[in-house]
């Protein structure tokens, strides 16, 4: 296998990642959403969990030449539910 097929594959893989840990954080919120919690504790919860995500999510899109956009840090959990 050459660098090249390396590299495209090592780039599907870091996709796929960066989609189903997207599909994580997504899934978090939504059942954070549907939780009874104060607006200081979901506040204080959600500012964990973005963390964690840019955490997660930044290598994986540094490495693929790319950063997450300033909306995406900030969307948190709707409260609509």
């Amino acid at each position: 296998m050459g660098q090249a097929e390396q590299r495209a594959i090592a780039h599907r893989v870091q996709q796929q990642l960066t989609a189903e840990l997207e599909a994580f954080y997504r899934g978090v919120f939504d059942r954070m959403s549907q939780e009874h919690l104060g607006d200081g504790a979901m506040a204080r919860l959600t500012q964990v969990i973005l963390r964690s995500r840019d955490g997660a999510l930044s290598p994986l899109q540094e490495a693929m030449g790319s950063s997450p956009a300033p909306d995406d840090l900030q969307k948190g959990p709707s409260r609509n539910a």
